[in-house]
């Protein structure tokens, strides 16, 4: 018997088969091609995206398997090509496509035409230059998750305060969270706040620049830091209420305690203390150790009286060794050898900047070529503080 005759299905199959397309062999070639990114090797999709991130973004494997799970199915490399390929075009390099796709892996879906181009030529037309548009997007993950609406209003307001791109760039390479605040809710009170103080804009731009987290405080946190600057004798009117708010802001309760305690204990009361860190509210910002050693020069080497460093609070700003030690002892010096100089105070010859001083105590004494080599020797950058 025959095996058509054995097998009595042997008809209906060969039937069921002359329904099946045939496919040609150029057909065939797409079709391995198209499945093979999402299926070869049997591999699931997310361990492909795992093996692009390593191999075209530099993610360690760790990293991409986590990455990769936020990319859901990817048909072809062209998406993410285009993403990565847009961000070098503005001058990224590997390192720092690595950075900003780590921060946001779900940035390799973006339509470059539709989201990424619109806000890099926006910023461009705001003056930032590719180099500076590379940092921004680095430091400020809002450049590009933001719409770009909001990230131009955001911008366009710190650019006013500022005054500057360098000094906005500069300010959110430092910060990452900088450009993540509302305007509306968060911002835009604060500074009427500010304002309400007599602070003014170009104050409020040095404010920004050295002590940015005081603008984006909690309104309440603001206010109380505002009331503690006032609870201590310096009313909004005084020269001294924007310099003393930023070290107010910067030192804690205890802290400003310390200090009290310290100066108490060279015999300041607290109405001393109080009265010399309203004329320089700086003084707190110093270690206790350093205000010690200058303490302990003043008083008991320099002769100066512990309530005549109170009425002079800027004389403990000075650097001991570069400023403080090396005039005294040219004066002392000079002092022992004869010369006739009028009575000045220490706190009086430290103050005068640095070709005043040498002028007027080293210059004019090159007979004692000892004193001169010695104040050469010292330290330099006499000006800081």
């Amino acid at each position: 018997m025959t095996l058509m005759n054995r097998s009595p299905y042997f008809s209906l199959l060969s039937k069921a088969l002359a329904f099946v397309p045939c496919r040609r062999p150029a057909d065939a070639a797409l079709f391995l091609a198209t499945h093979s990114y999402s299926a070869a090797s049997g591999a699931p999709q997310s361990s492909l995206m795992s093996e692009y991130l390593v191999s075209t973004c530099g993610f360690d494997p760790d990293q991409a398997a986590k990455a990769s799970k936020l990319l859901g199915r990817i048909e072809s490399r062209h998406q993410p090509d285009s993403v990565l390929g847009f961000f070098k075009s503005y001058g990224f390099d590997n390192t720092q496509v690595k950075k900003v796709i780590s921060a946001k892996p779900q940035w390799l879906l973006l339509d470059v035409e539709k989201t990424l181009a619109p806000k890099f030529r926006a910023l461009q037309d705001l003056g930032f230059s590719c180099s500076d548009i590379t940092h921004l997007v680095r430091s400020n993950n809002g450049v590009i998750g933001h719409k770009l609406q909001t990230i131009l209003s955001k911008i366009q307001l710190w650019q006013g305060l500022l005054g500057s791109n360098d000094f906005l760039v500069k300010l959110c390479k430092g910060n990452r969270w900088f450009l993540g605040y509302s305007i509306e809710k968060r911002i835009q009170p604060n500074i009427e706040i500010l304002r309400d103080c007599g602070i003014t804009d170009q104050k409020l731009s040095m404010i920004l620049r050295h002590h940015p987290r005081l603008i984006i405080q909690k309104t309440e946190a603001l206010k109380a830091i505002i009331g503690r600057v006032e609870n201590l004798g310096v009313a909004r009117a005084s020269g001294m209420f924007t310099e003393t708010l930023k070290v107010v802001y910067t030192i804690s309760e205890k802290n400003f305690k310390a200090h009290l305690e310290f100066f108490k204990g060279f015999g300041w009361s607290e109405d001393d203390f109080l009265a010399a860190f309203r004329k320089n509210p700086t003084i707190v910002g110093f270690s206790l150790k350093s205000l010690q050693s200058k303490m302990e020069f003043l008083v008991n080497e320099a002769g100066c009286a512990p309530s005549h460093l109170a009425l002079r609070p800027d004389i403990l700003l000075f650097s001991l060794e570069k400023r403080l030690m090396p005039r005294h002892q040219i004066v002392t010096g000079l002092k022992s050898r004869g010369v006739c100089i009028s009575n000045l105070s220490i706190s009086t010859y430290v103050k005068y900047p640095e070709k005043k001083f040498v002028e007027k105590f080293v210059n004019c004494y090159k007979e004692y070529p000892e004193l001169i080599e010695l104040y050469n020797a010292a330290p330099k950058n006499r000006t800081a503080l």
